[in-house]
């Protein structure tokens, strides 16, 4: 059975009350309404409900109100309780970008512009394989030899690159202490490649003025090595391992150097090639200039007199005196200045020497078949 309420607007209009009653109307005049209003097309504009004085219209897919008024009609009364769910599409999210097309999204690509490959480094995932060009199993990147096949190594420098040999000692060059002397192999770094020291006296042959004679270092090179007393003639000296003695402030040869004046007499008689030996007299620079020149002029002097008393001739010798004026080292040190104070000789006149010619033997004839 219908209610008194659901009734009234049919009593309302079976008694001629249209203008009145909303039920003899319905609600095309408030969706009328609704669309000026809202601004929303009339095709859009729906009843929901109505109960003859209350009505829900859906104006663009929201609900509103609408009251039924006996003089005005319909008149707006608000958004309705009741609103439609809207239906939510679920935006996709965008494609992950992969700008080189090489299978690994930008985000986890460490060369996002080069197409690359896969890799558990994520400094290296999506970038181009390693490449060795030598194939020497050192990739390019840390290769210091790329177009060579090498080995690999420890020292950046040298990784990758081949095992040389500069000298053909046997020894390669990257563990060669003297990578450009032929040495031998030991086992100390620091003497691994390096030429030996067959006389035991430290001096590496090499170096060695002497290499089969025990000797003693020295800073010059041409007796460096050899004994203590040794004599030895080169282009332009004849070069003595030891020192002559003076008594201090003197001119006066001590004994304890009479061995040695007596192996450069022997030397010199064993080089008439040299016709001319300046003996020359050097001190430090303690003392006035003019007293040390005058001092290393008679020492010289006393050394030229102490060989021609063991047979080497004057007229091949000259002496001179130079005082400080030409050191070999540095006068600041006791050791520097023991080493300015000397005795020099210094070939002035040479007689060339023909080389020896060594006959060849004649070939042999050839026997008959």
């Amino acid at each position: 059975m219908k209610t008194l309420r659901q009734l009234r607007p049919l009593i309302a209009c079976t008694m001629l009350l249209v203008p009145l009653t909303s039920g003899c109307v319905g609600t095309k005049k408030a969706q009328a309404y609704a669309a000026v209003r809202s601004e929303c097309p009339a095709e859009k504009v729906k009843e929901v409900s109505q109960d003859g004085y209350h009505a829900v219209l859906d104006v663009c897919g929201v609900h509103e109100r609408w009251e039924w008024d006996g003089i005005n009609g319909w008149l707006y009364a608000g958004p309705a309780a009741d609103q439609p769910v809207a239906a939510v599409t679920p935006t996709a999210p965008p494609p992950p970008i992969d700008h080189d097309h090489d299978g690994i999204v930008d985000a986890a690509d460490a060369c996002p512009t080069v197409a690359g490959v896969s890799s558990l480094d994520p400094t290296k995932n999506g970038c181009p394989a390693p490449v060795d060009s030598d194939s020497d199993g050192v990739f390019d990147d840390q290769d210091a030899c790329p177009q060579e096949k090498g080995v690999a190594n420890a020292d950046p420098k040298k990784n990758g690159c081949p095992l040389r040999d500069e000298d053909g000692d046997g020894v390669a060059d990257d563990v060669d202490a003297c990578p450009k002397i032929a040495g031998i192999t030991t086992t100390d770094p620091a003497t691994n490649g390096c030429p030996g020291d067959r006389d035991g006296d430290t001096v590496r042959d090499d170096k060695d003025a002497c290499p089969d004679k025990a000797g003693v270092p020295s800073d010059n090179p041409d007796v460096s090595g050899c004994p203590k007393g040794a004599v030895i003639v080169t282009e332009t000296q004849v070069v003595i391992n030891d020192r002559i003695e003076f008594a201090v402030g003197k001119s006066v040869i001590r004994r304890e150097s009479f061995p040695l004046l007596d192996s450069i007499a022997t030397v010199l008689k064993d080089h008439p090639e040299i016709l001319k030996l300046e003996i020359q007299g050097h001190t430090d620079n303690t003392g006035p200039k003019y007293l040390n020149t005058m001092l290393s002029d008679r020492r010289a002097k006393a050394v030229l007199r102490a060989l021609v008393q063991r047979g080497v001739k004057a007229g091949r010798l000259t002496a001179k005196g130079y005082g400080p004026s030409v050191p070999i080292a540095s006068n600041d040190t006791d050791e520097g200045k023991q080493k300015n104070r000397r005795v020099q000789f210094n070939i002035t006149e040479k007689k060339a020497v023909a080389p020896k010619v060594v006959p060849v033997p004649a070939a042999a004839p050839t026997p008959p078949t």
